[in-house]
């Protein structure tokens, strides 16, 4: 009986080990040499200072990394940098070609520590903050100084956030944020990239966010956002993704115009979104497919093709559907 307690006792701290390291990872204390932002991407980020390295991961357009390291191979100048892949929600570590990056001095900004010194709340809590990652990246505003807006996500806080970090008096302080659900497995938000889309220099967000609507309805929208009057500003939503299998019609439908069919029962819908410059801005073009399934069957009875440019209207781009 000693021994069944015994082994019931091994397995239960066993157990709160695993819970207790479900979001592992080194935490770095090391000081960034300085910073690097990515001005235009993306970028590969490679695991040795060498062009034969193939990249591993890309640095998308507006993103700012620590640097770590410089070094100089056959005449060409490296960066070493960490940044957060936001798809496996682990630090990343590897080398970009100097040229492609600017360097900002390493007191420009400050360290995550500081930062979630001034959110404040649960991000004070020691164990919070150790299980906190902080993805970053500049804003261009204009004729204003360029903000930082920082993805805060932690493995055991119920939420994300997506918080504005305003220069004031010489320093950042907090402005607007948005709160997402976490998850244990994905991010809120598996992509950033800051794109300058309506040519006044105010650069847009444009994110990946995954959504679930049932075990079986779920998909990955592209948002575009945009800070005006000290408020995220939502331009624009469409999904690259939409699964929606959870129910099914008496029989299939084909809407007129084909975007009405994106995301309507028994429909697996697939697209990928460009930008188009007219004028001084830069309209979204999507373009995918609708599949059309029917309970017991594997392949898609019917698709159906669609290309849409979805025009600026003075405040915000077109509706996709």
């Amino acid at each position: 009986m000693r021994f069944r307690h015994l082994l019931l006792g091994l397995l239960l701290f066993a157990g709160l080990r695993l819970t207790w390291d479900a979001h592992p990872k080194e935490i770095k204390t090391e000081k960034p040499i300085a910073w690097g932002y990515v001005w235009s991407g993306p970028l590969e980020l490679r695991p040795k200072p060498t062009p034969r390295s193939a990249g591993f991961a890309r640095l998308a357009a507006g993103t700012l990394a620590p640097v770590l390291k410089l070094d100089s191979k056959q005449g060409t100048k490296w960066t070493r940098v960490r940044v957060l892949d936001l798809t496996k929600l682990t630090p990343q570590e590897g080398w970009v070609e100097s040229s492609q990056m600017e360097l900002l001095p390493s007191e420009r900004f400050p360290a995550d520590a500081d930062l979630l010194r001034q959110l404040g709340g649960a991000y004070l809590d020691d164990f919070a903050a150790s299980h906190t990652d902080i993805a970053r990246f500049l804003v261009r505003q204009g004729k204003a100084d360029p903000v930082l807006v920082c993805f805060v996500i932690s493995s055991v806080l119920p939420s994300a956030r997506l918080v504005v970090f305003v220069p004031t008096g010489g320093k950042l302080a907090p402005g607007p944020s948005l709160e997402f659900p976490s998850s244990e497995i994905q991010a809120a938000i598996i992509a950033v990239e800051v794109r300058d889309l309506l040519g006044d220099g105010n650069e847009c967000l444009v994110t990946r966010e995954p959504f679930r609507l049932g075990p079986e309805t779920r998909g990955v929208n592209m948002v575009i956002r945009r800070i005006e009057g000290g408020v995220f500003k939502t331009l624009w939503k469409a999904p690259l993704e939409f699964r929606n299998l959870g129910s099914f019609p008496p029989r299939a439908q084909v809407l007129q115009p084909p975007e009405r069919n994106i995301g309507t029962e028994g429909t697996v819908t697939l697209g990928e979104v460009s930008f188009r410059l007219r004028g001084r801005v830069y309209e979204p073009v999507w373009k995918g497919k609708v599949e059309f399934y029917v309970l017991g069957r594997e392949q898609p009875l019917e698709s159906v093709a669609i290309e849409k440019v979805c025009s600026w209207e003075g405040a915000r781009f077109t509706s996709l559907h």
